[in-house]
């Protein structure tokens, strides 16, 4: 036999011939053999189907319309290739997958009373009262505390740049406490404290609560007017350069945002807003490295999942999710999206529909997470930074 361990697909295979194996024929009435499966089983099957066939395997009987795809999902499966939106609240802990527009929690008292701050590879940035920081994987239960913070945590935002575990892992906190002045908080994985750095430029920037985004070595954030403020990291030092970029986009100028999200792009960025005022969206892309914005009327075959804590830019595993953007509102007990095709907010479930989300409940501590994999820990687990 062979020693080597079992990779994840290989794992959910044998786990699925095991289940079926266990399945006794014999006591199975032929008459009623499907509708008696086992709801392991069933589970695993409702996994790997796509959004048409779930539908009809949920209307097949009654009790297969109580199933439930497994979570977190088989490796390689649909679901698995799908990012969830994790809320927290206190210790509980949501997962919801909008392709079946499903609902999983799960009690973590290690994130009790935390903050989400960003969220990358399947990792958690949490931060705890004034001064605690610590990765978080909620899978793996693995946690990565880092040095305390000399100051009060006044981060108006925070992301790191790569796994926590990998030796290059950095993590920057940016604040910006004038129009004329950027501060810039950096630690280095294995250094044991954080250090500052005021940044200034003759171009007033304020950074908006959009998640900064790495590109060949350069970190672009998003400021409230709509422009943009580039930190140069290509030299390993920690920064070189802040410059931040005017704004070219004449439809920024005519409109008051409420929320701004960013995400990489093949190309450059790509940034949807939400307006104050009647709550319409805009997207808009920044083309790198010539720094010229254009107006996006369609994603194509993407999608995208937008959230303070990350935001993602997806294939769209199934076509009826092609070109549309998936917020972090409920109606009802059915998650939200927006139609670019429509220009319309929408229910997964149902008919409900609407141009303004003035009647959409917005959740606040959350953010889309993606890399999920299946772990057996039940303990949480305490790594060195």
């Amino acid at each position: 036999m062979d020693d080597k361990k079992a990779c994840p697909a290989q794992m959910e295979t044998e786990r699925f011939v095991s289940l079926i194996s266990s399945q006794d024929p014999e006591k199975m009435e032929p008459d009623n053999s499907w509708s008696d499966l086992r709801p392991e089983i069933l589970s695993l099957i409702l996994s790997i189907l796509s959004l048409s066939d779930s539908s009809n395997f949920s209307a097949t009987c009654p009790s297969w319309k109580s199933i439930c795809p497994p979570f977190p999902p088989p490796t390689g499966s649909l679901l698995s290739k799908l990012p969830y939106l994790m809320t927290l609240n206190g210790s509980n802990c949501k997962f919801f997958q909008p392709l079946c527009n499903e609902m999983y929690q799960k009690e973590i008292s290690e994130l009790k009373n935390a903050r989400i701050r960003f969220s990358k590879y399947g990792w958690l940035l949490m931060s705890h009262g004034e001064s605690s920081m610590f990765f978080f994987h909620p899978f793996t239960m693995v946690k990565i505390e880092l040095p305390d913070l000399p100051t009060r945590n006044h981060f108006q935002n925070i992301c790191f740049l790569s796994r926590p575990t990998s030796s290059d892992c950095m993590v920057i906190g940016i604040s910006s406490h004038t129009p004329e002045w950027t501060e810039f908080c950096i630690i280095k994985r294995g250094e044991d404290k954080w250090t500052y750095q005021d940044m200034g430029t003759s171009i007033h920037f304020i950074i908006s609560d959009a998640s900064p985004e790495l590109c060949d070595g350069k970190l672009y954030c998003l400021g409230e007017a709509g422009n943009l403020g580039v930190l140069d990291l290509s030299n390993n030092i920690g920064w070189t350069s802040w410059e931040v970029c005017s704004k070219p986009l004449s439809t920024r100028s005519c409109h008051k945002f409420r929320q701004n999200f960013m995400v990489k792009c093949d190309d450059g960025m790509l940034v949807v807003s939400v307006t104050h005022e009647d709550r319409c969206v805009l997207v808009e892309k920044c083309h790198l490295p010539e720094m010229f914005w254009e107006d996006v009327e369609s994603l194509g075959d993407k999608m995208v999942f937008v959230s303070h804590g990350a935001s993602l830019l997806e294939d769209a595993v199934e076509k009826g999710m092609a070109n549309k953007i998936y917020f972090p509102k409920f109606h009802g007990e059915s998650g939200v999206f927006y139609s670019l095709d429509t220009e319309m907010y929408h229910s997964i479930v149902g008919n409900y529909s609407c141009r303004t989300s003035f009647n959409l409940a917005e959740q606040l501590s959350c953010t889309w997470i993606n890399d999920i994999k299946y772990s057996g820990n039940l303990l949480s687990t305490v790594q060195k930074w």
